[in-house]
């Protein structure tokens, strides 16, 4: 039932679609209350410069977004290229060109942050292999429901525990790839890798740096605006050309740094509800940066 209403959501069209929305910020801000303390702390954590109005100012425009965000995500079913070509701009993907020209793989590093899941799109603008890294959803069946949305423009899906394997079989198949990934995830918490991200120590996945490193590939810096409803601007930068000449803690330190910036550019559109900062470093383990 959950599913075939899904289906019947992303046959709406935008304008319907986004009156929808704003019935859903309704629901899920005023009458729900979605993780409202995950986001209040959050916000206070990352932004301590800033008064009480401006984090309910900041919360109020996130709840709206996040709404927006939620039913773009599902209106992605029924979208085709020319639905993505006219609300999404790439505005350089002759940076990405030019590595491909080379045959470099490069490792693109995104964020929970505007709408990263029209990024698949991004296959319409870039001539290495796309490659799209997920972190699997508990509940199958919606896995599957949303893994077959994003692969429909043609990325091919990759579970983060298979991510290596993968890159190994297509070096051994002379596959030049993109490999996207939003690498501000929290990582399960046997991993040991903290670093200060917005004021406070975050535990990060070490696998964008390390596959970087090992076999120097560009590491790329996917920034997404959002210019309109339904409308968004995405850019890539270098940050490493070189990543072998750098350790793991400054390739994700220079990311995270970068993911700051972009964030106080727009600050309340990125994912303030998810759990980000939920672990705690133990005593015993080192901060990298």
């Amino acid at each position: 039932m959950g599913i075939f209403l899904l289906k019947q959501i992303a046959r709406l069209p935008f304008g319907l679609l986004y009156l929808l929305s704003s019935f859903l910020y309704i629901m899920v801000y005023h009458v729900v209350g979605y993780r409202k303390k995950v986001v209040i702390e959050n916000l206070k954590n990352a932004f301590p410069e800033k008064t009480e109005n401006d984090i309910r100012h900041i919360r109020k425009k996130f709840y709206r977004h996040f709404s927006d965000l939620t039913l773009e995500v599902i209106k992605m079913r029924t979208m085709n290229e020319t639905d993505f070509k006219k609300r999404v701009v790439v505005k350089n993907a002759g940076l990405l060109h030019h590595y491909f020209e080379q045959k470099r793989s490069v490792v693109t590093l995104s964020m929970h942050f505007n709408n990263w899941e029209w990024s698949t799109c991004l296959t319409h603008y870039v001539k290495h292999k796309p490659f799209a890294v997920y972190k699997p959803l508990h509940n199958e069946k919606y896995n599957n429901y949303l893994n077959s949305n994003r692969s429909k423009m043609g990325p091919e899906m990759i579970a983060n525990n298979q991510v290596l394997r993968r890159v190994i079989k297509a070096r051994e198949q002379d596959e030049v790839f993109f490999l996207w990934l939003a690498g501000d995830q929290t990582p399960p918490y046997f991993y040991k890798f903290w670093l200060m991200f917005f004021n406070q120590e975050a535990l990060f996945y070490p696998g964008p740096a390390a596959i970087s490193r090992r076999y120097n590939y560009p590491v790329i810096f996917q920034k997404t605006i959002k210019t309109g409803r339904g409308k968004y601007e995405t850019s890539f930068e270098v940050l490493f050309e070189n990543p072998k000449d750098y350790s793991e803690a400054q390739i994700m330190e220079a990311y995270i740094r970068k993911m700051e910036e972009t964030v106080r550019e727009q600050p309340a559109h990125y994912l303030w509800s998810h759990k980000r900062w939920k672990h705690k470093r133990p005593e015993n383990v080192p901060m990298l940066g």
